[in-house]
């Protein structure tokens, strides 16, 4: 056996491995968007497989809170404030000092998504938002990459492929994301670390499969669960599931793609806050948005208008950071200047 190659002897072994198999993982290039929970146990599966290169873009930054679950970060990232996308990076390199990794701290958007997405054999989704999710989708359908979506909050789950030519995509699935507020975050809603696992080993089962070219039969199939009832569900994925009328991979109108659909920012002048225009704006629930955020600070409603302060939130300065949402999902966040904080902090406790 190739020396580079005897680490991954237990894998070799399986059905349908071999070297050649394992020498496609080597070449193959996963571009991993959002490095949480799920980008943490996808990227730790996808480097000890031994995929050759990863990509991995994330704009925020390790907290304690995220320790109960997000597995490449360690207490002292958090005392310190490490980039994820940083702290990944470098978790990576103790763990398979051959595979190619590069950690961006930024914000995957329609103007870089082409960029990061360049050269990937597939993209992964470690999200926390259905935006990104869309864009990821477009630019999927667009450059024939294969997408894999993946999800989880609460107890529950869910992932699929996306592949051009061999089943729906996600706006065939979801239509429409869901407007700003009404879907559950895991800072709303709690998180159960074994959900993330289920649905992260699902989701890199298939994307290690295709990378080495040893696909099956169910890797088009939609599997959620929910870890409290407990059950599983596979739904079959096929051509028939794909929507005649999709916006997305029949009419190829690339909305989030191409920024039509994007999330806007407007740092307000001498107020030092910046407003949060939502791509999907829709009437909030206020007086519930406010009893999911009981345990991150005090809020109020009124006014059409729910406001109050970030316990565990601080500003560039030290200081705290205030959240003013309206019925119609516009946000106002006050402390900064900087639309980075702003997005994070609205998809963070709001959604997007």
């Amino acid at each position: 056996m190739n020396a580079a190659l005897s680490r991954f002897h237990r894998q070799l072994i399986l059905p349908g491995f071999s070297e050649a198999a394992q020498t496609r993982l080597g070449q193959s290039h996963a571009l991993v968007v959002g490095c949480g929970a799920l980008g943490c146990a996808s990227v730790d599966l996808l480097v000890r497989a031994g995929v050759g290169r990863v990509t991995i873009v994330d704009r925020d930054t390790v907290e304690e809170t995220n320790l109960q679950r997000q597995c490449l970060y360690t207490d002292e990232d958090a005392r310190r404030g490490v980039p994820k996308a940083e702290a990944a990076a470098r978790r990576v390199r103790a763990i398979n000092p051959a595979c190619e990794v590069r950690g961006w701290v930024d914000d995957f958007r329609a103007e870089n998504a082409r960029e990061y997405a360049r050269g990937a054999t597939i993209m992964i989704d470690g999200l926390d938002n259905f935006e990104t999710r869309y864009l990821l989708n477009d630019l999927a359908i667009d450059t024939g990459t294969p997408y894999i979506y993946c999800a989880a909050v609460g107890y529950e789950g869910m992932t699929f492929p996306i592949v051009q030519g061999e089943g729906p995509c996600l706006r065939c699935v979801f239509p429409t994301p869901p407007a700003a507020g009404s879907a559950p975050t895991c800072d709303r809603a709690g998180i159960f670390g074994p959900a993330i696992a289920v649905a992260a080993g699902y989701a890199m089962a298939v994307a290690i499969r295709r990378m080495a070219g040893i696909p099956t039969r169910g890797d088009s199939d939609l599997v959620s669960f929910d870890l409290m009832a407990p059950r599983m569900t596979r739904v079959r994925l096929g051509d028939s599931a794909r929507c005649p009328g999709c916006s997305a991979c029949v009419d190829r109108q690339f909305e989030f793609l191409d920024g039509s659909r994007s999330t806007r920012t407007t740092a307000l002048c001498g107020r030092n806050a910046v407003q949060v225009l939502p791509a999907c704006m829709g009437r909030i629930d206020l007086a519930g948005l406010r009893e999911r955020l009981v345990a991150h600070g005090e809020f109020s409603v009124e006014s059409g208008r729910l406001r109050g302060e970030l316990l565990r939130e601080a500003t560039p300065e030290g200081g705290r950071v205030e959240l003013t949402v309206f019925e119609d999902g516009r946000a106002i966040i006050r402390g900064s200047v900087e639309s980075a904080l702003a997005l994070r902090i609205y998809a963070k406790y709001v959604g997007l």
